[in-house]
């Protein structure tokens, strides 16, 4: 299948699809022993999936797509040490009527497009409230980029580097 007929079949997916519901599917949480707390890299993972499966074989019946992101945040000190590691699963369930299954390629972007922008709230809170809990500064993952970072309190955007961010 090209790109132009996957963009065409995620183009038909997402006019058709309506938002059942959004749930935490797995977490894990852990702490490291390192006695620096002070903020270093972040190294985060997204791995997006989609699946589609149909009710009954008649065609006027809806299907159900699953979308499923899983985050993976390792946080290290400025030491290279690991003070925390993040796991968690995200799933979106949407119908959709659809009278043929779009194919995994299709599948595939509309949850790395509509499903991952779905699920991103979900997965902001979560890794920013796991980090709080654990008392290190909050990591705030970007919400259109894909990316995730660690703001010290009082930081100015300035300072912090997200002008770099934002400017075009």
């Amino acid at each position: 299948m090209s790109a132009a007929q996957a963009g065409s079949k995620v183009g038909l997916i997402s006019e058709s699809a309506s938002l059942l519901e959004v749930i935490l599917g797995e977490a894990s949480v852990s702490r490291g022993s390192a006695l620096n707390h002070k903020p270093g890299l972040v190294d985060l993972s997204i791995e997006s999936t989609a699946t589609f499966s149909r009710h009954s074989e008649v065609p006027d019946v809806s299907g159900v797509i699953i979308c499923k992101d899983d985050y993976v945040a390792e946080l290290t000190n400025q030491d290279g040490e690991s003070i925390a590691e993040i796991k968690a699963s995200f799933v979106a369930a949407f119908s959709a009527d659809l009278e043929v299954d779009p194919g995994e390629e299709a599948l595939n972007d509309f949850a790395n497009s509509t499903g991952r922008l779905v699920l991103r709230p979900y997965a902001r809170e979560f890794m920013q409230q796991m980090t709080i809990r654990m008392g290190l500064p909050a990591l705030t993952l970007e919400v259109l980029r894909f990316r995730g970072s660690v703001i010290e309190d009082g930081a100015t955007d300035e300072s912090s580097g997200l002008a770099d961010d934002f400017s075009t």
